[in-house]
């Protein structure tokens, strides 16, 4: 047919050999590409960072906290008792049973709970309540501490005073918003480092909670959360009171990926500053969530999980168990490597950034008459936009001073402080570095108070038959002495001070049996009898008791005796436990004397008396009569009282405190 080609053999034939180069170089190019993707790398698996700790508090009612007493009293047995939980965690046989990937031992990371249930706690037998769980922690366990590498920072629950529900019955509820509590958390902080020297870093919250305003602060803050509860959302509500327990981390990723908050939603990842970590409390966890956890690393992505739970609350067996699951999904995935990590340094692996040199920081401070103002400059740049910065004053008042911190070019600020030379007790100032490196400096215009117990090596007994006493005021027992009608009983403090001036002297004695009246205490300085106080009848218990006021010379040796004798009280006992040495500056009134300054608002009085006393400040327009009572107060902890009269009399008034 016109116009249909014919094929021959040969035409065939060449098409049946090109069919087969064809074919053979599309087997070869399937071969080669199957080659390739069988021998590209596998991912590597992703590590996890375990972080392992405590929220760490002194419980008062059984499981808690009491909410319902507005002074609430912590036992301290929690933190020195041998056979507590924390001794046994800061065991190192105990710790060496738990090795991660890399045969590092167990850390911790101890977030230590702070903050109005503790600043107003009655407790004497610390020095600063609102920082018991820290001084505790640090005094007992500071040594194990260091050893191990553990953490220590800040846990802080937004307990409020309040009535919600307007019945009259106050407690000690969550606050429906943390700006109810921002002043008492900044508060909290300054303590923390003035007191404690510690500077939060990492941070778990009370409760999980969270709000726009409170992630908003910790960005201008600290850079790592550890708080985040995927899942959880329990309303605030006044259905049931006391109120506790409210969170919302109802839209949170599910995964054990940190992320940076939004600034317009705290639980979703976004552009601000600081970090959010996924927690789950040790009770919670199940082998189902490590092995998830262990699942997402074999995908190559590294996992950052935060364990926790409360120290009085099972926490070795609760360790144990959760190491247990560790190790079983380990055992399953050999491949993937974990590892053991304090809060801060589990962030700083998975951001690779494991630079450990804290930031530089420069301060200088000039003096122009009573103003101090300091200039602080770093060599970097730093997680807050200024310098954390606070005060503590001479009648002990703190103040944060971080947003009066005036910028001065790159890296650099300068505050004028707003307390007087000669009234200032120290500055505290804490810098972090974007990785988070912590720098802390404290500057001190006085010395810090002393406390000296009778297990410290500047106690000893002079005369007398002396025994122990777990019966203590102060720390982990106290010493008491029987007489008899011929006994006389000596001991004494030396005075360790630093500086030449006038120190409040203050002793604190526990409940004995049969105590001793007639006891003489008597400073003595270079050898000679500087101050001496006679007490006829018996002491006060477990209070400050006020001796004196002295002039102390640093130049030579100082110490405090007590004396005691049997005479006309035999078959009783005299008790020694410690004595507490306050430094004064020159503007501190004398004991049982008034000081008046005025103020923007009013005036602001100053009494100088004894722990405890109950006293009425009263006012009058006359000296002669018409006094009024303004307030009736209690002494705090250092005798020492600040009271602003906000509205004062027109023209002149006059104050006095009236004492028992």
């Amino acid at each position: 047919m016109r116009g249909r080609r014919r094929f021959s053999i040969l035409d065939l034939t060449c098409s049946i050999r090109s069919y087969l180069s064809v074919t053979r170089q599309l087997a070869c190019f399937s071969f080669l590409l199957l080659w390739s993707i069988s021998s590209a790398p596998a991912a590597s698996p992703g590590i996890i960072y375990f972080v392992i700790g405590s929220d760490t508090a002194i419980w008062n009612a059984g499981t808690t906290v009491d909410v319902s007493t507005r002074h609430p009293h912590y036992p301290l047995n929690s933190f020195t008792d041998p056979s507590a939980p924390v001794f046994q965690v800061m065991d190192p046989t105990w710790r060496g049973q738990f090795k991660d990937s890399f045969g590092n031992m167990l850390k911790f990371t101890w977030w230590m709970m702070g903050g109005n249930i503790f600043r107003d706690a009655d407790n004497l037998n610390v020095p600063v309540a609102n920082t018991m769980t820290l001084y505790l922690m640090k005094k007992y366990h500071g040594e194990a501490i260091r050893q191990f590498g553990d953490e220590l920072s800040l846990h802080y629950h937004t307990y409020y005073w309040s009535d919600y529900v307007g019945s009259g019955n106050y407690y000690w509820n969550q606050s429906r918003t943390f700006n109810e509590c921002r002043d008492d958390f900044d508060f909290t902080v300054a303590q923390y480092l003035l007191e404690e020297e510690v500077f939060p870093v990492s941070f778990r919250s009370g409760w999980h909670f969270m709000d726009a305003d409170w992630q908003a602060h910790l960005n201008q803050l600290l850079p790592y959360g550890m708080h985040d509860d995927y899942g959880v959302y329990r309303p605030w509500s006044t259905n049931v009171v006391p109120i506790a327990g409210i969170e919302d981390w109802s839209h949170a990723p599910s995964g054990f990926v940190p992320f940076h908050p939004s600034t317009n939603d705290y639980q979703l990842p976004g552009n601000g500053k600081g970090w959010n970590v996924r927690s789950i409390k040790m009770q919670n966890m199940v082998q189902d969530n490590v092995d998830q956890i262990f699942s997402a690393a074999s995908n190559g992505a590294d996992q950052v999980t935060c364990i926790w739970s409360h120290l009085p609350e099972n926490f070795v067996t609760n360790v144990v168990r959760i190491c247990a699951f560790i190790g079983h999904a380990g055992s399953n995935h050999p491949a993937i490597p974990f590892r053991y990590c304090t809060a801060v340094e589990a962030m700083q692996r998975w951001r690779k950034v494991t630079n450990s040199v804290p930031p530089p920081l420069d301060v200088q401070a000039s003096v122009q008459g009573q103003t101090v103002t300091l200039t602080l400059r770093t060599s970097a740049p730093i997680f807050q936009d200024r310098p954390f910065v606070c005060l503590k004053d001479a009648f002990k008042q703190y103040t944060n001073l971080t947003f009066c911190c005036v910028p001065e070019g790159t890296n650099q600020w300068t505050v004028s402080l707003p307390v007087s030379c000669n009234k200032l007790a120290k500055v505290g100032i804490a810098v972090t570095d974007i990785d988070g490196n912590v720098t802390t400096r404290i500057l001190r215009y006085l010395p810090d108070d002393l406390y000296i117990d009778n297990l410290d090596s500047e106690y000893s007994e002079v005369q007398g038959n002396w025994m122990s006493l777990t019966n203590a005021g102060w720390g982990t027992d106290a010493r008491a002495a029987f007489l008899t009608s011929n006994d006389t009983v000596r001991a004494q403090w030396a005075l360790p001070i630093s500086r030449s001036g006038f120190y409040q002297i203050s002793v604190q004695v526990p409940a004995v049996s049969n105590p001793a009246s007639n006891i003489l205490y008597e400073i003595w300085a270079g050898g000679s009898k500087v101050s001496a106080a006679f007490f006829g009848s018996t002491l006060p218990t477990n209070q400050w008791v006020y001796l004196f006021s002295p002039f102390l010379d640093s130049s030579v040796s100082n110490f405090l005796r007590l004396e005691a004798s049997g005479t006309n009280q035999p078959n009783t006992y005299a008790a020694a436990d410690v004595v507490r040495i306050v430094p004064l500056p020159d503007s501190l009134p004398p004991q049982n004397q008034i000081s008046l300054t005025q103020t923007a608002n009013g005036y602001l009085i100053r009494f100088s008396g004894v722990s405890g006393q109950i006293c009425e400040l009263q006012r009058s327009s006359t000296f002669s009569t018409g006094w009024v009572t303004i307030d009736t107060l209690s002494l705090p902890s250092d005798g020492i009282l600040e009271y602003e009269d906000k509205n004062p009399l027109p023209g002149q008034a006059f104050y006095r405190v009236l004492v028992p």
